[in-house]
């Protein structure tokens, strides 16, 4: 077997280990979590900022959007000086809970760093870095 099959059989078998909702109470996907720590690191951003991030459609960012608006965490503001920009920001519900949600999720994989040296781990990061940037580079990119 060649060395990329395996490294994709190996990824494709990790993934099946990740649980799909990152937490009963609150119910995230892993992008919705991943959404809501993006929105509160940058604190207000546009739909469009979420789609290049993401490296997903718009039409995804606003299904994204509306689920975590109707659960509460996310609101929509208009701009003062354009009534076309939608701005996205954390509600006063997200501010409180989203940090305790993201612990536990950390706390949820431990099992992945525990057996990784701090090397290895950062190792890890500058690999997954690398290939999210190479992601984002081919977008649009078809496969022939």
């Amino acid at each position: 077997m060649s060395l990329q099959r395996e490294i994709l059989r190996q990824a494709i078998d990790l993934v099946k280990h990740l649980d799909l909702k990152i937490d009963g109470e609150c119910n995230l996907s892993p992008l919705q979590l991943r959404t809501l720590s993006y929105v509160k690191e940058f604190e207000c951003v546009k739909p469009t900022d979420l789609a290049k991030e993401f490296n997903i459609t718009p039409a995804t960012v606003t299904a994204q959007i509306d689920k975590l608006v109707k659960k509460g965490w996310l609101k929509r503001d208009g701009c003062k000086d354009d009534r076309r920009v939608i701005n996205i920001s954390l509600t006063p519900k997200a501010k409180d809970e989203l940090e305790p949600v993201i612990k536990k999720t950390v706390e949820k994989y431990d099992w992945i760093f525990e057996i990784l040296t701090e090397n290895e781990q950062k190792q890890l990061l500058n690999i997954f870095v690398k290939v999210h940037e190479n992601a984002h580079d081919m977008k649009g990119v078809k496969n022939e």
